[in-house]
């Protein structure tokens, strides 16, 4: 176990997004917080770094990203409100124009022909982003100050403790003769991002009764990584789950088994099977996809500025952070639902007289939401109830209907697939539903600083938000690309993806040996299937934990789950991993907190509310500010490490 006197070393596990900002920010801020000190950085990721477990590169590249190119970046801008320097560094699709241009040719061909026709507003393939961490990585490696120095281990980080001297031992996972498989560190970082979980009881069932009776069960795993040659040619298999991750899903078993997409004369686009296809049901709570990402023809979008959930509002809604009092529906609420009123309202007002619209927003702006006085206002200026914004009827678009069978609900998914890709190709600027599910995706911001590190009541976060509200925020605001959107109209037309229903069932039926898959709100017999996969993600949530370091930290009592206190009950003890709420420290069983442990991303996930986006320019990203907080607080904790040793040889 190499050691030294004179050296700071950082440990930082997991090398994707994160671990990448992490290490740049290291980089950053070193010169000036530790001159003339080396640095020693320890990068600790079983899959290639850079790309990091979920962006590798060799990946089907028929599976995109949900972010625009000129969106995705891991390098600080002027608008990241940091203490740190500002070192800007190229976005994915800036990237993408160089390698286009000859600047960069360190690239893989099939990088190569992506980027050449990348538009500000492309959606990348995921190979493609981990291509661009690949490169910016090595950027950073090279660019990096004399005084550090950065090694890769290709292994899993299994277990951290602490030592005398203020120090910590990382243990890896051995891999053979002469490598390292202790490290001592000053500081770590856990960037692990989503990590594995143990499957939750209903999921334990599901597989238990698989087995028994020779079905095939695939729990929540990435796309990318699931084996799908369980599921054959022409026999169904159930899809639970209408998000990201089923797109993804339906893309590898069509078109990634030879399935063609064309053009049909009027423009229509038309599946053609390869005939290697399983007949695909698929459902959810809701029942509907999720909607396209409301495309946005500029390469900076100017972030929305909030008109009511202003930052003194904010202030306010926090000053019960930590005491359980505050409610998301009762205090939070009427800020954001009026924030999104005023603006499809707007967009909806726009061809009405200059002179009709402004009198109603000024007075919209005056009036507290759902007041008598506004329901006044939007039914005079707004006659036709379906064209007013509905909370209830846009998270449950078939809410109150009944469908003779599964055909007619095909029928009616399908007209809602239509009005999706209208409204897209109206873009924000003319269709009001788009114009507001842009402007959820920036209020995300406003609403996280007030929920977050124990904003709210306990009940509140677990039954409003976590239950429904950040499921309903993407649905809206953080779907596909509008092209898949397209494909699944084709499939859909085609008869090779079927939807089930509304608060999609699924049950055990012993005396038949079948999964039973229905909808009660479809007046049909339910289906009876011998193949289900849930096309979703598993949730974090460290106490169902498989990584060994997690693991390790949660029975030594290194760190602990987060519980968001409540004033009138017991309080909610999330899954996410408890953390410092400005240095991002661990806090340990004790309620201590640790000086040389940091975590940020999927981790923290309910201490920080949507924590999994990766950082975006020009929008004072919450990734790139919290990363040079937590290595600025490693920087330090070294600093005073180094002076104990100095001090002890003196």
């Amino acid at each position: 176990m190499a050691t030294s006197q004179s050296t700071i070393r950082v440990g930082i596990v997991g090398a994707g997004p994160r671990g990448v900002v992490a290490l740049e920010r290291l980089c950053a801020n070193a010169p000036l917080l530790a001159p003339g000190v080396t640095v020693e950085v320890h990068l600790i990721d079983p899959c290639p770094p850079g790309g990091g477990r979920v962006w590798q590169q060799d990946q089907d590249r028929s599976l995109l990203m949900n972010t625009v190119a000129s969106d995705v970046t891991v390098f600080t801008d002027d608008s990241v409100p940091c203490e740190g320097p500002i070192i800007p560094g190229p976005t994915q699709y800036q990237w993408a124009r160089m390698v286009a241009e000859g600047l960069i040719d360190d690239v893989s061909a099939a990088d190569r022909a992506e980027c050449a026709g990348m538009l500000p507003w492309s959606y990348g393939s995921r190979a493609l982003n981990g291509g661009y961490l690949r490169w910016a990585l090595g950027h950073i490696v090279r660019t990096a100050p004399a005084e550090i120095s950065v090694r890769t281990h290709a292994t899993r980080a299994v277990a951290l403790d602490d030592v005398p001297g203020g120090r910590q031992v990382l243990r890896l996972e051995e891999r053979g003769e002469g490598e390292e498989t202790e490290l001592l560190l000053d500081a770590v970082v856990l960037a692990q991002g989503h990590f594995d979980v143990a499957p939750t009881e209903g999921q334990q069932r599901l597989r238990r009764f698989a087995a028994e009776h020779g079905l095939v069960y695939q729990e929540p795993v990435s796309p990318a990584e699931a084996d799908l040659s369980d599921f054959p040619a022409g026999e169904p298999v159930v899809l639970r789950g209408l998000g990201l991750s089923f797109f993804d899903y339906v893309t590898l078993l069509t078109q990634g088994r030879g399935g063609r997409l064309r053009r049909d004369e009027a423009g229509r686009l038309r599946y053609e099977p390869s005939g290697k296809e399983p007949l695909i049901y698929a459902g959810s709570g809701r029942g509907v996809p999720y909607t396209a990402r409301a495309e946005i023809h500029l390469e900076v979008v100017p972030r929305y500025q909030p008109r009511f959930l202003t930052a003194e509002v904010i202030t306010e809604l926090r000053h019960g952070a930590g005491r359980g009092e505050t409610d998301f529906m009762n205090h939070l609420w009427p800020y954001v639902a009026k924030e999104v009123g005023f603006v499809y309202y707007r967009a909806l007002l726009s061809r009405a007289p200059e002179a009709e619209r402004e009198a109603f927003l000024a007075e919209y702006s005056r009036l507290d939401w759902d007041s008598a006085a506004m329901r006044e206002l939007i039914e005079r200026h707004v006659p036709d109830p379906a064209e007013r914004w509905d909370w209830a009827r846009v998270d449950r678009p078939g809410l109150g209907r009944r469908f003779a069978d599964r055909a007619e609900y095909d029928a009616w998914v399908a007209g809602r697939l239509r009005w999706d890709l209208e409204q897209s190709a109206a873009g924000p600027a003319t269709s009001p539903f788009k114009a507001t599910a842009a402007i959820m995706r920036d209020l995300r911001d406003e609403i996280r600083q007030v929920i977050s590190h124990q904003g709210l009541r306990g009940a509140s976060y677990r039954e409003h938000v976590d239950r429904w509200f950040s499921g309903l925020n993407n649905y809206v605001a953080s779907g596909p690309p509008v092209a898949r959107i397209e494909e699944l109209e084709a499939l859909v037309a085609a008869g090779v993806v079927r939807m089930v229903g509304p608060r999609m069932r699924v049950e055990c039926a012993p005396e038949r040996g079948r999964f039973l898959v229905s909808s009660p709100e479809v007046d049909e017999a339910p289906l009876e299937v011998t193949a289900l996969l849930e096309a979703h993600l598993a949730l974090t949530d460290v106490r169902r934990a498989t990584d060994p370091l997690l693991r390790h930290l949660l029975t030594t009592g290194g760190c602990r789950p987060h519980t968001i206190p409540d004033a009138e009950g017991p309080g909610y003890e999330t899954g996410g991993l408890d953390v410092a709420e400005t240095s991002f420290r661990l806090i340990d069983v004790a309620g201590t907190q640790h000086r040389g442990r940091f975590s940020y991303g999927p981790p923290v996930e309910s201490v920080q509310w949507v924590t999994a986006i990766g950082a975006r320019p020009h929008v004072g990203s919450r990734t790139l500010l919290q990363g040079d907080a937590i290595t600025r607080g490693c920087l330090r904790t070294g600093l005073e490490n180094l002076g104990q040793r100095r001090m002890a040889v003196a």
